[in-house]
């Protein structure tokens, strides 16, 4: 079986996501190919049997339009007419999409190939973007407009508020697809769907995984050495990509001036210098991103609680990183995040509610023999790379 993967952008969650999928593949010794967009990101990062399609000179003019008219996924013809020559040549059997809508591509010529060539599609849905006017998340602000059409959008990010066309535009194209198959990470997307354009479709949760034994063996990175941290000090962490407004990095902040001195917060992640300066005031170390993974690994044990107070998220793969490690978490009632814990592995806090928040920090730090490392190991198999295995049943399963 051949499988031609399709994304926007080679960062953040899916490069672990993509090379983690391929090895099931390859165990499976099905055929896979990889295509991006030209772009910096996807030069800069290359991953195992990538092509290209595109300039980016386009990329470049689709971002602009898009950001004047709101309106994305029916420019870039010839740029998809590209993507569709190079598919042609590899004839897949199935299309695995992931994030799509990203100033790249024209859907009304990928259906129609699609359709044409009786290319299965199997479309896992990494946020809300695919059925909504434009936001991948909407829980921020409390939004249900996805569900009867959009406009009048809280969160618009265009220059024109186009988010009811868009809408139009995705309800009208993305449910077109003959053989259509939704995958979600978590079950709280999924009851989205099921409401969404995609009601009519077929919807699967497959979880994502980590390698758990990697995260389980112990790391030799001295991290209270090189930071000059106590070890007598309880170490709460928490952990972003981008410490960015919805990751939730004010709590921390407030958070700083509530526990005891005994706790330490510590942020890894892309923080800006001049919030770095302004945190280190407040007594939270800020790191950056790691440079290795060992160094990640090393801060995950040496936590005594993973703190993730996000406000719009599907499924936190830091959450089952923290467990595979051996720690405990607190988080939000937000989106897809609790469900990687259970009653010994964690405490799920009402969203915003800083209070609670606080007093689950503690009541973790202060009760690790409860929720032990063990436990949350042993949770933690629950999210493990066994879970892409259900991609290859599901790959075989609809192309019967």
């Amino acid at each position: 079986m051949k499988i031609a993967i399709i994304h926007s952008g080679n960062s953040g969650f899916f490069p672990r996501f993509y090379k983690s999928l391929v090895h099931a593949i390859e165990q499976n010794k099905d055929e896979y190919i990889l295509m991006v967009p030209n772009s910096g990101r996807n030069k800069r990062c290359m991953l195992p049997h990538q092509y290209i399609w595109g300039t980016r000179l386009n990329w470049f003019i689709h971002s602009r339009w898009y950001k004047i008219t709101g309106l994305q996924d029916i420019f870039s013809v010839f740029e998809t007419l590209h993507l569709l020559h190079l598919l042609h040549r590899h004839n897949p059997d199935i299309l695995h999409f992931n994030i799509i809508n990203d100033k790249c591509l024209n859907i009304p010529l990928l259906v129609h190939y699609a359709n044409k060539c009786n290319i299965a599609i199997v479309w896992t849905m990494h946020d809300c973007r695919a059925f909504t006017g434009q936001c991948p998340y909407f829980d921020e602000v409390n939004c249900n407009r996805w569900k009867t059409g959009c406009g009048n959008c809280p969160q618009c990010e265009t220059w024109i508020d186009s988010t009811h066309w868009q809408w139009k535009i995705h309800q009208h194209w993305h449910t077109a697809f003959k053989n259509l198959t939704i995958v979600t990470p978590s079950q709280w997307l999924a009851s989205f769907v099921k409401e969404s354009i995609f009601k009519k479709n077929r919807v699967e949760v497959i979880y994502n995984g980590v390698d758990t034994i990697r995260f389980a063996q112990k790391s030799n990175f001295d991290i209270h050495s090189k930071y000059q941290i106590n070890k007598k000090k309880k170490i709460v962490l928490g952990c972003a990509i981008n410490w960015e407004s919805r990751k939730g990095m004010a709590y921390f902040e407030q958070m700083s001036e509530l526990l005891p001195d005994i706790y330490q917060i510590v942020l890894v992640g892309n923080i800006d210098e001049k919030k770095k300066k302004y945190l280190a005031q407040k007594n939270i170390i800020c790191i950056g991103r790691t440079s290795t993974l060992d160094e990640m690994i090393a801060w995950y044990q040496s936590a005594s609680v993973f703190c993730n107070p996000t406000l719009a998220d599907n499924f936190p793969t830091t959450n089952i990183e923290s467990l595979a490690a051996g720690t405990p978490i607190v988080t939000f009632q937000t989106g897809g995040s609790p469900e990687a814990i259970d009653e010994k592995t964690g405490i799920v806090v009402e969203q915003g509610n800083l209070q609670q928040l606080c007093e689950a920090v503690k009541q973790i730090a202060s009760h690790r023999n409860f929720y032990t490392t063990e436990n949350c190991r042993k949770r933690s198999l629950l999210f493990s790379n066994e879970q892409y295995k259900q991609y290859i049943q599901l790959y075989h399963q609809i192309k019967k």
